[in-house]
């Protein structure tokens, strides 16, 4: 649901955060409350958005979520864990997908929204090491003829949801022969413009579209393939904030204990190296 421009030098820019935050280790016996920058001392906010099946589950009310459960919400309290803080001291508060993308201060210590690290969203925002892999993938709608590259996407009527990077990869890479329909910051509308025909080809992150065809079983043509674009998911923070290194040493712990794959594995059921990838 959320990307926006090809990860030039992010490398480089994740492998800045990393060593600010350390290797791994450490779990929450190394890791005090008094010791961690949050907002509140001991407490910890994370934001989040809707909707975002399997990442984020559960019933909106007002700016939170009951009942709560999905990949990210998971991991936000594994890494809440690692940090010291309790789930009891921890809240999740609703941000706007397109509002975490702003400079300027937060209401939440960190967003964790499906978010790719590009370099230009990290001149104005900060972000955690990676967390996530996503490629972005195609979801068919019913009735077009099944796509085998790269090429065959050119002719259809494609559309994304708008501030992505499957938006960008559309308009600067693809460059259809018909204009890209673009919808608003919320997914739901491309979902339904793929099952009312409107789009025929949806181009977004392969997680996301597959837990939508899993969702809504029949609805859809389905996954048919998805495009090597190298994209990472990040924790979004406002620029500078002094908690980032903390939050991406738990993040490489979790990736090192297991943890993170373990969250995979039951959100997602699903083996990414199965989608076709386009050429």
């Amino acid at each position: 649901m959320k990307r926006l421009l090809p990860l030039l030098g992010v490398a480089a820019f994740v492998v800045t955060l990393t060593a600010c935050g350390g290797g791994g280790g450490g779990g929450s016996s190394s890791a005090t409350t008094n010791s961690v920058p949050t907002l509140t001392p001991g407490k910890l906010v994370v934001g989040f958005d809707v909707p975002a099946p399997a990442f984020w589950n559960g019933q909106l009310s007002g700016t939170t979520l009951k009942n709560p459960s999905g990949f990210e919400y998971g991991l936000a309290l594994d890494v809440a864990h690692q940090l010291g803080i309790s789930k009891s001291n921890v809240t999740f508060k609703r941000a706007p997908f397109a509002t975490i993308l702003l400079a300027g201060k937060k209401p939440y210590d960190f967003a964790m929204e499906e978010t790719t690290i590009t370099a230009q969203r990290a001149k104005v925002i900060g972000f955690s090491a990676p967390y996530f892999d996503a490629n972005q993938g195609v979801l068919l709608g019913k009735g077009v003829t099944k796509p085998t590259s790269i090429a065959d996407l050119k002719s259809l009527q494609t559309c994304a949801q708008a501030a992505t990077t499957g938006l960008d990869w559309l308009q600067h890479k693809l460059r259809p022969t018909k204009q890209p329909r673009v919808y608003s910051a919320s997914s739901n509308a491309a979902f339904d413009a793929v099952q009312s025909g409107a789009c025929q080809a949806l181009i977004l992150d392969v997680p996301i579209i597959e837990a939508q065809n899993a969702k809504q079983p029949g609805v859809y043509a389905g996954v048919v393939g998805q495009i090597d674009t190298h994209e990472g998911y990040g924790a979004v923070f406002a620029k500078g904030s002094p908690l980032i290194p903390d939050v991406s040493k738990a993040i490489n712990t979790l990736q090192s204990n297991g943890t993170i794959s373990a969250l995979t594995k039951k959100w997602f059921g699903y083996d990414p190296s199965k989608v076709p990838i386009l050429k």
